[in-house]
């Protein structure tokens, strides 16, 4: 386990971010929205270079995590979308557990936000369609 893993697990959060190994951003929120809070409270151009740790990445969170500019990328579980397209984009990740999907809470349909970008290759677009889909919420 990363120590970036292994930091997360031993905390309540389900997001940190990190610089250098410096801790700059950490939330207990649940599902896509830490990333979005990420990005809100640090800026976009603040983040390139950074290494996040998230309990659960899917191909949305994998695409979030290019917007940012995230040079690394540690998951407690990962899906085989956000694994392509971390590797199409050169991005390094370290999981411990992978899965075809991430389902929703229920555990029987698809994450509604795995869904949406289920076509989505350009991190763009998918951050406009994540933050128009949250604003619904």
């Amino acid at each position: 386990m990363s120590r970036y893993l292994e930091k997360l697990m031993n905390s309540e959060n389900n997001l940190m971010v990190f610089r250098e190994d410096e801790l700059i951003f950490q939330s207990s929120g649940r599902g896509i929205a830490p990333l979005i809070e990420a990005v809100d409270a640090i800026g976009r151009e603040n983040l390139s270079g950074v290494t996040t740790a998230d309990r659960v990445v899917g191909k949305a969170a994998a695409l979030l995590n290019l917007y940012m500019g995230a040079a690394e990328v540690h998951a407690g579980v990962i899906s085989s979308g956000a694994k392509a397209i971390l590797s199409e984009h050169g991005v390094q990740y370290q999981f411990l557990e992978d899965t075809d999907v991430v389902k929703a809470k229920d555990g029987v349909v698809f994450c509604p936000f795995e869904k949406l970008v289920w076509d989505v290759s350009d991190p763009e677009e998918a951050h406009t369609l994540i933050r128009a889909k949250l604003a619904e919420l």
